[in-house]
């Protein structure tokens, strides 16, 4: 089977499931819930990014996305996880960043070095979330400080992106809080008010919600597949920090977080079993992106960068991207994938702005990064078929 026609096939798959997913539009109280939790903490991230001026609105407001899990306790340990992640590859990037960036020789294998160790972390931790996002902020950092040169101004950018995620952590927070301890306050209300007559359901809900979309504790994968796709994770990012460093590419901190995020995969996979796998996520991932990219590119002149119409509009797409998120026709990270995306192009770097351009180019930067992955996947895959010299001889 050619790498087209899978590709076709994964595609018709992923689309056909959006197509299941949209057409049945199941509406049960938990995925209501969870949906307007998302929402609401997007919304109040971005205010509360835009009322403290910082600089990269859309990545608070993907914090306050990316950290709500459908339990209280999921969303209270993601926010500990994230703010870990954070803070330590921010200080690693501040500490390598003004050493190394005026040292392509160097910068580029250690940006490589970060970031497949941070896959191969990943894969067998509990703490995987935490891995990714010490890894992403550790290449963010680094990267941007090959521009910024300066100890000072490296060390600006990185106390930035810190208050973003807290920003959007605490923005999940709240919200979270308010709707977990809210509801237990009114059923403990509502019991004492009215005597149970009847034998209730334990559940609660006949559409249970499916598993939050990051395993609470992974077992370990095999150390053959972790080391494989830290090895393709790695040299992915050299390859796109070398092209990057040399032609002054745009996007490259999308283009780097693709090639981390695709890069992990379920645990316990074979080594032959990652293939599968991994073309599905890129496959979800490119069509949420580019579905996320295609509706807000249209929307954001017609908002004309009005507050109150922009955040109608991003509530509407966080609400839909997470009903399609915790369906069970298939489509889950395409919904993911398209609510982070919808917020990375809808949301720009500050304040409301009608300008696609910033949009484009973050776009522009996760095909690249899923391109060059998929170089990278069908090279190794190639060695690893290869018949060894003992093998010929058989």
């Amino acid at each position: 089977m050619t790498l087209a026609h899978t590709l076709t096939q994964t595609f018709r798959a992923a689309f056909s499931a959006l197509g299941r997913e949209l057409t049945i539009w199941n509406i049960s109280r938990a995925r209501a819930t969870f949906g307007a939790e998302a929402m609401l903490s997007v919304a109040l991230a971005v205010a509360l990014a835009n009322a403290l001026n910082l600089s990269d609105t859309w990545w608070a407001a993907i914090s306050g996305f990316a950290v709500m899990q459908t339990s209280f306790a999921g969303s209270v340990q993601r926010a500990a996880h994230r703010m870990l992640g954070t803070v330590t590859g921010a200080a690693l990037g501040v500490v390598l960043g003004p050493w190394i960036g005026d040292r392509p020789w160097l910068f580029v294998p250690v940006l490589g070095a970060i970031g497949g160790i941070a896959v191969y972390r990943a894969n067998g931790s509990r703490a995987s979330y935490a891995w990714i996002l010490g890894g992403v902020t550790a290449l963010m950092v680094t990267y941007e400080a090959h521009r910024l040169v300066t100890f000072r101004a490296t060390t600006s950018f990185a106390t930035l992106r810190i208050a973003e995620v807290a920003v959007g952590t605490l923005a999940c927070l709240v919200v979270a809080s308010a709707f977990h301890f809210g509801a237990k306050g009114y059923r403990l209300l509502h019991e004492r008010l009215r005597p149970q007559t009847s034998v209730e359901s334990a559940s609660g809900e006949t559409g249970a919600m499916p598993p939050d979309s990051a395993p609470a504790a992974p077992l370990q994968s095999a150390r053959s597949t972790r080391l494989l796709l830290g090895v393709q994770s790695a040299l992915s990012i050299a390859i796109l920090a070398s092209l990057t460093y040399a032609l002054h590419l745009p996007g490259f901190a999308q283009a780097m977080v693709t090639a981390i995020a695709v890069s992990i995969l379920p645990a316990g996979l074979a080594l032959h079993e990652t293939r599968q796998p991994a073309w599905e996520k890129m496959v979800q991932r490119v069509a949420g992106c580019l579905l996320a990219g295609v509706i807000a590119v249209v929307l954001l002149p017609l908002m004309h960068g009005q507050a109150v119409p922009c955040v109608i509009a991003l509530s509407i797409g966080v609400w839909a991207g997470c009903h399609v998120q915790t369906g069970r026709e298939g489509a889950s990270y395409v919904g993911r994938q398209f609510t982070i995306a919808f917020i990375m192009v809808f949301v720009q770097d500050h304040r409301w702005s009608a300008d696609p351009a910033p949009a484009l180019m973050r776009l522009s930067g996760i095909l690249m990064g899923i391109v060059v992955l998929t170089v990278v996947m069908l090279a190794t895959d190639r060695l690893l078929a290869a018949p060894r010299p003992h093998d010929a001889r058989q």
